[in-house]
């Protein structure tokens, strides 16, 4: 027997051998991983799936699992799998091996009618794979069959064959113009003799020594009828291959005897010759030696004929040579002795009459079969090699398992892949015609009979995590080395347990980038021809230049009352008034980040994004409102965001509220109530203290007008208070002292070198109708009132509220009878506190509007923000309209908003924080107006860097 290859073996006491050093694998050979549905997809009853035997047996019989366990979660791969593809990218790999769940696809396991739902889920996933280059290998059956049909006798039903045919077509059907490998039956002797023969597999048929033979006949036929389907109707437009995957682990003689080795054929005829043989031998049929024994002893045991079925010539014709490559699962090796062992009457043990051993050097995993045996896939490969004619092989699943006490540093792990490798060279060495490797598994899983008791992934999965997060293992790290290289390098360390996406599929980690990776960067140019500009080229933002996009809370997180948040303003106003409304809709679920961040960082990265820009949800951290009770699961879940961006090297900036107030604190008057600053201080330091040592960029209030003026002075948003005239200038103040407190919180106990704290406006720039003086001071008003109320406390040299609209408001409520101005004052003092209280200026900027001191005057409420400055505004017929209707495309709105802010306030440092186009819903993926909006927009961010604006990033 040929030395294993394996450096870590040595260290197992098998023997001193010697590393090949650079034998490389074949750059077309297929490095990937595997694993099933049942053990991964969780969903087991959703959106119209059918139960499956895997189902209700743990159901029915939970006892029988080690821990008692079931896969009705498990890794929940059916809301995951785009994680799961994301891992398939950090791996580097070239395939992955996945079966497809028959009752997710055919709910009655007939055909006669397909859950969409199901086809959906994996027209996703085989779509997320190919966006990235990874070739799907997709099994048709991975021992998960319906219940449905295991009632009518699942596999010992002669009936079988046609029902996967059928299963069959419908699966080539759906996914077959992207599927080119597909593998019928994973593992016929774990189907057929674990769970038909015995119990230690579903459906525990435990019909002994008949099971397993009438159901490896219908079997191997089944997967004849699916080949020749598959050849003949979809293979010559879709041109792909089909195959089966069987358990092929090495039995090898004990001794060099005659009966050693008889018994140790017998053994492998038992254990895979029966699922074999019918298809890549030459005569086809069941193994011959083993078909005489079991028909012997049949006819002593009293049956009438064999146990084992016979083919008929024409059955025997359809199923040689149905494969086009052998799927091989190989995990160890057992020496085989003759005689002995007391086995059930009948059985196929019996029938074999065989005992196997191991030798007490080969090192055990976790699981009680499982072993590293010397060359067992080298003996495996090149038996089937020389006994088959050389078949195109697939290692189809390799693997080890670990306790779940392991952790993450798997060297045992490690030590077995290499080996395993090794013994793949030494076969393409000896001519073998292998393929590809798909190592088991990506992730660890439902293990069957044992539960979660066994771990076999490359990725460690949290099971006490709802998220059911995933975590790399060092054997990832040292499989994406060997897949990446192609070489198996038995120094290599990783250098880090932090994973990256970096073999060109996906996008490289920003931590990871040379010098020579900057020369090498795409210029950062911008080439338009839109809307009212001219064409410019080869201008290029500055290298340090932010480009990002942004979110808000309420809007992305969903969660609403998860994991001890509380309700906030938005909640409240849409549970108990949802007819404010357009669609009657809410946040409760949204865009489910809160479920989905790593698919969002996972965009960011898609996108190559410097920065993301995000809100914090106050109810989420604070639930009472109130610092003194902080809520350790939304600190986690930003914490997880926030290392999750730093991990690929993506810059935070946070902004600590985004329109979603605690509702606890408008019950007391929200941002009217004076005592709000100090409720701001308080809740901006506990995220300072909790994200501040990571996070370097904050905004402390996004958008003031909308806070304000919309919320508190109109019914426009949440939450809807409607004190026309009052409301708008009392949180204007209020708002202005909360921030300041915030910014010198931050600065004079929290801000090192590096930190900055700023606040974002809605900067929409208003422009006069014409170029008379009063509409001119008619457009200053308008600014005023829009964004002057909470720029100038802040960014003017005077501070305080802007004169004009000052002077407005005292005069006119004294007009209106009020014993003061609606307008609040600034003490001295606050006025002082406040003034400069920022390090960056944010814009929001969307659109833009015409403004007459004369025309298109309209009538507000007495007394309100818009009655006090009384002028009329409308829009150019010709600037494009979006979904939205107070959002237009104006020329150079963008640049005049900046210029004005630059020559106003002393040429602040700036962000575009906000900047966006909307579309209506049914306009899909085909966004041109957006495109044409967002050049449009970043030609007046270069013609804005051009005049000197000190303009450092822009979030879409």
């Amino acid at each position: 027997m040929k030395l294993l290859i394996a450096i870590g073996l040595c260290l197992a006491g098998c023997g001193a051998l010697s590393p090949k050093q650079q034998r490389r694998f074949p750059d077309d050979f297929l490095f990937g991983t595997a694993t099933a549905s049942y053990q991964i997809e969780g969903a087991w009853n959703a959106d119209d799936k059918g139960e499956n035997i895997w189902d209700h047996m743990t159901h029915t019989k939970p006892h029988v699992i080690k821990d008692q366990s079931n896969g009705d979660i498990a890794a929940d791969t059916y809301h995951n799998y785009k994680r799961d593809v994301e891992m398939m990218r950090e791996l580097g790999l070239d395939a992955y091996r996945f079966s497809l769940s028959w009752s997710r696809i055919l709910p009655d396991g007939f055909s006669n009618r397909v859950s969409k739902a199901g086809v959906t889920f994996y027209n996703n996933y085989i779509d997320e794979m190919l966006k990235y280059g990874i070739t799907p290998m997709i099994t048709l059956y991975h021992w998960d069959l319906p219940q449905k049909l295991q009632e009518l006798g699942g596999f010992v039903n002669p009936l079988f064959p046609d029902w996967f045919e059928d299963y069959a077509r419908v699966v080539f059907e759906h996914f077959g113009d992207r599927v080119k490998h597909w593998i019928t039956f994973n593992e016929p002797r774990e189907i057929c003799y674990q769970g038909y023969d015995t119990v230690e597999k579903a459906p525990q048929l435990n019909a002994t020594g008949v099971g397993a033979y009438l159901c490896a006949k219908s079997l191997v036929l089944a997967h004849a009828k699916a080949y020749h389907a598959y050849r003949n109707d979809f293979a010559p437009s879709q041109g792909g291959q089909c195959g089966i995957t069987i358990s092929v682990n090495w039995f090898g003689a004990k001794t060099d005897s005659e009966e050693d080795q008889f018994a140790a054929e017998l053994y492998r005829q038992g254990e895979w010759g029966l699922y074999a043989e019918p298809i890549f031998s030459e005569k086809g049929g069941f193994p011959k030696e083993l078909s005489e024994r079991v028909a012997h002893k049949s006819l002593e045991q009293g049956y009438p004929r064999s146990r084992m079925p016979e083919f008929t010539d024409e059955e025997r014709a359809f199923v040689r040579g149905s494969a086009d490559f052998f799927g091989v699962n190989h995990y160890m090796a057992q020496l085989v002795s003759a005689g002995g062992g007391d086995f059930i009457v009948p059985s196929v043990r019996d029938d074999v009459g065989a005992t196997t051993y191991v030798p007490d050097e080969w090192p055990v995993s976790a699981s009680s079969w499982l072993t590293q045996a010397p060359d067992s896939m080298l003996n495996a490969l090149t038996h089937l090699k020389e006994k088959y004619n050389s078949p195109a092989f697939y290692i189809t699943e390799n693997g080890w398992s670990s306790p779940p006490e392991a952790g993450l540093l798997d060297d045992d792990r490690i030590r077995y892949y290499r080996a395993a490798l090794e013994s793949a060279l030494d076969s393409l060495d000896a001519g073998v015609n292998l393929k590809g490797y798909m190592a088991w598994s990506l992730m660890d899983n439902f293990e069957w009979m044992e539960g979660y008791t066994e771990r076999f992934g490359l990725y460690q999965v949290d099971f006490e995590d709802p998220a059911r997060s995933r975590t790399p293992r060092k054997s990832a790290f040292v499989y994406k080395q060997i897949v990446k290289s192609r070489v198996i390098d038995h120094e290599y360390e990783p250098g880090s347990m932090t994973m990256t996406i970096d073999e060109g599929r996906g996008f490289q980690s920003r931590a990871a980038v040379t010098t020579k990776d900057l020369e090498r960067r795409p210029v950062r140019l911008l080439t338009v021809e839109c809307f009212g500009l001219t064409t410019k080229q080869q201008r290029r933002f500055p290298d340090d230049f932010m480009f990002g996009a942004a979110t808000a809370s309420y809007q992305i997180e969903g969660a609403w009352n998860a994991d001890g948040k509380s309700e906030n303003i938005w909640d409240h106003i849409t549970h108990t008034n949802p007819t404010i409304v357009k669609d009657h809709s809410n946040g409760d679920i949204a865009a489910d980040s809160y479920h989905n961040y790593k698919r969002d960082v996972e965009m960011m990265r898609e996108l190559g994004l410097d920065a993301y820009r995000f809100s914090l949800s106050w109810s989420r951290i604070l639930p009472d409102g109130f610092s003194n009770k902080i809520n350790e699961a939304g600190v986690s879940f930003y914490n997880n965001y926030i290392d999750e961006m730093l991990k690929y090297g993506i810059t935070p900036m946070i902004t600590l509220y985004h329109w979603d107030l605690p509702q606890k604190f408008q019950d007391l008057g929200g941002f009217l109530n004076p005592l709000f600053p100090e409720w701001f201080e308080d809740y901006a330091r506990v995220a300072y203290e909790q994200f501040g040592d990571r996070v370097k960029h904050w905004i402390t209030f996004n958008e003031p007008k909308e806070v304000c003026y919309h919320g508190y002075d109109s019914h426009a948003l949440a939450p809807v208070l409607n004190a026309t005239g009052i409301g708008a200038y009392l949180c204007a103040k209020h708002l202005v002292l909360a921030h300041a407190r915030a910014y010198y919180v931050y600065k004079n106990e929290y801000a090192r070198e590096d930190g900055l704290c700023g606040i974002t406006y809605a900067l929409s720039w208003i422009r006069p109708q014409t170029d008379s003086e009063a509409d001119e001071f008619a457009a200053d008003l308008m600014r005023q009132a829009e964004w002057g109320l909470y720029t100038e406390p802040i960014f003017s040299e005077e501070g305080g509220f802007p004169k004009d609209l000052k002077k407005l408001v005292d005069q006119k409520s004294a007009e209106q009878g009020y014993s003061r101005s609606r307008m609040p004052e600034f003490t001295e003092e606050e006025r002082d506190f406040v003034k400069g209280s920022s390090d960056f200026f944010g814009i929001n900027h969307y659109t833009a509007k015409l403004i007459s001191a004369t025309e298109n005057l309209q009538e507000h409420p007495v007394p309100s923000v818009y009655n006090d400055i009384n002028v009329g505004e409308s829009v150019a017929e010709d600037w494009p309209s979006a979904a939205s209707s107070w959002l237009k495309q104006a020329p150079d709105s963008l640049l005049s908003a900046l210029v004005n802010i630059k020559e106003k306030y002393n040429n602040p440092m700036v962000y575009i924080t906000e900047n966006g186009w909307s579309t209506t819903p049914d306009v899909g993926l085909i966004d041109d107006d957006r495109i044409r909006y967002y050049r449009a927009a970043l030609e007046n961010v270069l013609d804005a860097l051009e005049a000197g604006v000190n303009l450092k990033g822009y979030m879409a």
